[in-house]
């Protein structure tokens, strides 16, 4: 009896070790495909980076996009307002009409004599020209911005058309009107875009009473702002 007991025990220890052993081993393939499943993981993150790092080499070898020509500022000849590369073919605009970037946006600056006659808020058909190349400029290159309109006289009181202009007040805010009139009516230039505004002669560029003095500060001035509507 003894020894079938005997036999009887060691039999079941080596149940119990083989018993062991496969769960051991199991554990092991759960272990090494977990392991798997992570590193294959890693693999497609590192692989997706990579692809990321490339195409950013690649922009950044791209060469730079040019600024817009209408901001793009040339040196301008002394005693002249620089104006912007790329406009002066488009607008063929003469000596007399000065653009120029300011700090509010893009100006354009155009003697009275160019637009009206002396004393007069009807404009003329070289003002009109210009006024066309101005609003394909607004139209084209800057659809969403507000365009202001200033009228500016010089400090000669009203005679002669008094009964129509009282003062400089109405005469500078008459002039600017009819520009904005004309963009909108004429040109196609969105009337909820412009504004005119009169200044009189209390915003002049020139000092003195000479004819050239006064002559400088009788001007219209459109900006189109650096603001969207």
């Amino acid at each position: 009896m003894r020894g079938a007991w005997r036999i009887l025990c060691a039999a079941g220890l080596v149940v119990v070790v083989l018993s062991g052993s496969g769960c051991s081993v199991q554990s092991l393939k759960e272990s090494n495909r977990r392991l798997k499943e992570s590193n294959d993981r890693l693999i497609s993150e590192n692989n997706k980076l990579e692809e990321e790092v490339l195409a950013l080499q690649r922009k950044l070898a791209q060469p730079m996009p040019e600024p817009p020509p209408q901001l793009a500022m040339r040196s301008a000849d002394p005693g002249k307002a620089p104006r912007p590369e790329g406009l002066d073919k488009e607008l063929l605009l003469d000596d007399d009409v000065e653009v120029a970037k300011t700090s509010q946006g893009l100006r354009f600056r155009i003697p009275d004599r160019v637009f009206f006659a002396l004393g007069q808020a009807t404009l003329s058909k070289r003002g009109e020209q210009i006024l066309g190349k101005v609003a394909a400029i607004i139209n084209r290159d800057f659809p969403g911005h507000m365009v202001r309109v200033d009228g500016h006289t010089d400090d000669t009181p009203i005679r002669k058309v008094k009964h129509i202009y009282p003062s400089n007040w109405e005469l500078s805010s008459a002039r600017a009107c009819t520009v904005v009139r004309y963009l909108v009516q004429k040109e196609n230039v969105n009337a909820q875009r412009l504004f005119p505004a009169g200044f009189s002669h209390y915003r002049p560029v020139a000092t003195g009473s000479s004819p050239t003095a006064k002559g400088k500060n009788r001007r219209v001035e459109i900006t189109i702002l650096n603001e969207s509507v």
